[in-house]
């Protein structure tokens, strides 16, 4: 049977700028033509080794993975370790995908493909795998198709995370009962600890709050000034966060570790043991249907007891 070596290594080449716009699609990266096929070169080089004396080489699993990194790098570039990490996991998730997917259709067909061994079937051959051919001739217009429609799926499953919760939070003698809204957008954690941050508006709840820490949260640039927060209640419990807004630099934030956070949901309540509350005196919904903007980690990383 007659190889055509230039016509495989053109199929993986496909295939493996195929498996990086794979990628790209589902972290949502803008990444260019060139960069993409940049990056499948390099896969398609391994190979264009299994044809030359480094065949055993070509086939080590350190091997892969240093092509791998490789074809990341070249997508996408590194911007910092866990961008790159992102990258390299997002390029084999869909290689698991697209390779389990090409497996059940190999062996769906495999017995017309072996029953019928004409010289055409033969030619094929030569040219590479015609499932493989068949992947690479639809999977580019498919593979759009479908993770255009899937990540859509993904956004209204983010908009329905979003969703209102009672919350009651306990600090000393200060406890409260609110509506909180638990928002994906909110990704403020302890730089230290890891620990997600609540963002609580104390807009009408002023009254329940230590006076002079009712003053510290109206100065918050006290917090900064040596001393100013030694001798207040809650002194041991502060935490400062470091947070962007738009239309400024890096804001410091007043945090506070809470004796206790609950969140009640349908069936019962999530006990809530590692988190901290940011307070604000601002008014966090125009319409005051919320006073509370909840990390979603704190849904899923806690233990829920049944009421």
């Amino acid at each position: 049977m007659v190889m055509y070596l230039d016509v495989i290594w053109l199929l993986n080449l496909l295939f493996d700028s195929l498996l990086l716009t794979g990628a790209a699609l589902m972290l949502k990266r803008k990444v260019s033509v060139v960069r993409i096929g940049a990056g499948g070169f390099i896969g398609s080089i391994i190979i264009i080794l299994n044809f030359t004396p480094l065949y055993a080489w070509a086939e080590h699993p350190l091997t892969k993975l240093i092509f791998s990194i490789a074809m990341t790098l070249a997508a996408f570039g590194y911007r910092r370790l866990k961008y790159f990490v992102k990258g390299l996991m997002a390029l084999y998730l869909i290689t698991f995908l697209l390779g389990g997917t090409m497996l059940g259709v190999h062996y769906l067909f495999q017995s017309n493909i072996t029953s019928v061994q004409t010289k055409v079937t033969y030619l094929m051959n030569g040219f590479g795998d015609p499932v493989s051919w068949l992947f690479v001739i639809i999977g580019f217009p498919v593979s759009w198709i479908f993770s255009k429609r899937n990540l859509d799926s993904l956004e209204m499953t983010k908009i329905k995370f979003e969703k209102m919760v009672k919350v009651l939070i306990t600090i000393d003698d200060f406890t409260v009962t609110a509506t909180g809204l638990v928002d994906s957008g909110n990704q403020l954690y302890d730089p230290l600890t890891q620990a997600p941050v609540m963002i609580f508006s104390l807009k009408g709840y002023e009254e329940q709050i230590p006076v002079n820490m009712l003053h510290l949260l109206q100065q918050p640039e006290c917090i900064m000034e040596s001393g100013a927060v030694y001798d207040l209640p809650w002194a041991g419990r502060l935490r400062l966060i470091p947070s962007k807004v738009i239309g400024a630099d890096q804001q410091i934030l007043p945090a506070f570790k809470p004796d206790s956070v609950q969140i009640y949901v349908d069936d019962g309540f999530i006990d809530v043991k590692k988190c901290l509350v940011s307070f604000t005196l601002q008014q966090l919904s125009p319409e005051m249907e919320y006073a509370a903007i909840i990390h979603p980690k704190m849904m899923v990383s806690a233990k829920k007891s049944v009421s």
